[in-house]
């Protein structure tokens, strides 16, 4: 009796494992770019299982080929007997486990593909989003995941997931979305520790260069502390600061506890570049807030397989990219004369973009997927852009959520709220953030919004810049010799990249990709076409000789006004009021 009721115990407590999940990563052979990954699974009650390789990685908007780079996969049971399996779909591998308690998935990843900032492996150091790299099972994306790393040589890995004690290169997620979330550097990288809030930062550079840790430390918490401020915490335990100092590099990815970000390597002792460099940081930094905390709805949660359609990307890129100058200015690394001159960039950027009268805002959210990332040759003339037009639009809305509040309110106010308000877990629609902004704003906000996300009206920069005492100038005549096209060098071939709707260029039936041979009979460049169109009279006729298709071609048009002025913002002689204290508070600059 003793003895079956012992059986007994031992049965249930075996019927009852619960399924686990383990990766082991390897990179035996660095100048192969193999990357070499291990998949323990345990328990898995099922007879067959399928592993998927995610289709695309967070903050950018698109579907990757990352299935594209898997090779020599293969499944074995505990007792190292081959499991078959076939492809269900690009991403899909169906494994028939049958009985097997453990099945353990290798395969190798190509990692070459830096530029996307996905995967890298070289004799020199790897570099990993696990999105790019690593499977998951969908029925066990939600359980806690164990990684170990087996580093090349004398290597070392620095990355914002939790450490093993005890277990060298050893880290835990609570599930795959957050494993997914946090890349990792494994070679030589050198790291730096710097506290705020008595919470650890680290600053993670791989590659040379002319950098200061110092300043670097410094100038980081500066923008740590700017953004504790507005939104009232650091949601982190540590933050990773992963910094790639090479020829070309440029550009930035948010994660959940880290960033990503690409810089020459000597650009740091010039004050513009420098500038420059610090602005990707409070961008990237930023987003620990806005889009891996406050994210839209269609992310909460993250589904990899295939496009998360949202409209709400005007905020998430958006809003960053207004807070990031701005947060230069809170910080002092930029005045508020230079910040003025960034708007003024801003309104002429907004109407000289074709695009923005002929998609709304939010479509340019929702076709991130199908669009913005695919540089399609109409894309300036069909499109509007989230990054662009939603900062546009974030500054607006700040500026009327003062207005209306007597300055009591600002944007600053709506984002902390809804911060608190809609969790990771729950995410935002674009109703959501009207519906806050109201309530600062104290009045209804619907025609507003329906003006900025939903139509390709104008923005109404004249009107709302007055609040805070400042008025648009124009730098020139709107008359102006233009014909409407963009050019770019190729080597020792200047072709036409864009032609604006119903400019002169398009009546002459100039097209892309034209490649212009001569002005006049003079041969020109890029850097001069336009100055020299600019220089004659409205009227004169012109010959631009082109190859289109090797075939030489002459076109006559007429020269004619075209195009809209350049503005710039200036202070209005006599403020309110109101509108100083609308301009201090925002710009966090005394008036005179």
């Amino acid at each position: 009796m003793i003895k079956t009721l012992f059986s007994l115990t031992i049965f249930t407590i075996m019927s009852n494992a619960q399924p686990s999940i383990t990766y082991t990563l390897s990179m035996s052979k660095p100048q192969t770019h193999l990357l070499e990954v291990e998949i323990t699974l345990r328990d898995f009650s099922s007879k067959t299982v399928a592993f998927h390789m995610p289709a695309w990685r967070t903050g950018r908007y698109m579907i990757f080929d990352f299935s594209g780079g898997v090779q020599e996969f293969n499944a074995v049971d505990e007792n190292n007997r081959t499991l078959l399996f076939k492809k269900n779909d690009k991403d899909t591998w169906l494994i028939e486990k049958e009985k097997s308690k453990i099945v353990t998935v290798r395969y190798k990843v190509y990692a070459n593909e830096f530029n996307q900032r996905t995967r890298e492996l070289n004799n020199e150091h790897a570099f990993v989003d696990p999105l790019s790299v690593f499977m998951y099972v969908e029925e066990l994306k939600n359980k806690p995941i164990e990684v170990k790393v087996i580093p090349f040589g004398n290597w070392k890995v620095t990355t914002g997931l939790d450490e093993v004690a005890d277990k060298p290169f050893t880290f835990t997620a609570p599930n795959f979305e957050y494993f997914g979330d946090c890349p990792l550097e494994i070679g030589t990288q050198k790291d730096f520790e710097f506290f705020v809030d008595g919470k650890k930062h680290i600053i993670s550079i791989y590659g040379e260069g002319n950098w200061n840790i110092d300043t670097l430390i410094a100038d980081f918490t500066k923008i740590v502390i700017a953004n504790k401020e507005l939104w009232g915490d650091l949601p982190y335990n540590k933050y990773i600061f992963m910094i790639h100092c090479q020829p070309n590099a440029g550009g930035g990815t948010e994660h959940i506890n880290s960033t990503i970000m690409g810089v020459r390597p000597f650009i740091f002792s010039n004050p513009v570049s420098y500038k420059g460099f610090i602005g990707l940081v409070s961008h990237e930094y930023f987003h620990t807030w806005n889009v891996k905390q406050l994210r839209p709805k269609a992310f909460a949660p993250y589904d990899f397989s295939k496009e998360s359609y949202t409209e709400e990307l005007w905020v998430s890129e958006g809003t960053t990219s207004y807070y990031d100058d701005l947060i230069l200015v809170r910080t002092k690394f930029s005045t508020a004369k230079s910040y003025l001159e960034n708007v003024s960039q801003m309104v002429n950027n907004e109407r000289l973009r074709y695009g923005n009268n002929i998609q709304p805002l939010v479509e340019s959210s929702f076709d991130s997927w199908i669009k913005y990332w695919r540089g399609k040759q109409n894309s300036q003339n069909a499109e509007s852009d989230y990054y662009g037009k939603g900062s546009q639009v974030s500054l607006l809305l700040d500026l009327e959520i003062r207005q209306r509040s007597k300055n009591k309110f600002s944007f600053d106010d709506v984002l902390r709220t809804m911060y608190k308000r809609f969790p990771y877990t729950k995410g935002f629609t674009n109703a959501d953030i009207q519906k806050v902004c109201e309530e600062f704003a104290g009045s209804n906000l619907k025609e507003i919004f329906d003006s900025f996300l939903l139509s390709t009206n104008p923005l109404p920069w004249e009107k709302v810049l007055s609040y805070a005492g400042l008025e648009l100038i124009a730098k020139d005549s709107t008359k102006k010799i233009n014909l409407g096209i963009s050019l770019q060098d190729f080597g020792e071939k200047t072709r036409v990249t864009n032609v604006t709707p119903h400019s002169p260029a398009e009546k002459a039936e100039l097209d892309i990709n034209d490649e212009i041979v001569a002005l006049n009979s003079f041969r020109v460049r890029s850097s001069d076409f336009n100055d020299r169109i600019a220089s004659m009279k409205e009227g004169e006729e012109v010959r631009i000789t082109v190859f289109r298709n090797d075939k030489l071609k002459e076109i006559k048009l007429k020269l004619e006004y075209f195009g809209s002025p350049s503005f710039t913002v200036k202070k209005v002689d006599k403020p309110t009021e109101l509108q100083q204290k609308i301009y201090e508070d925002w710009l966090g600059e005394h008036w005179n």
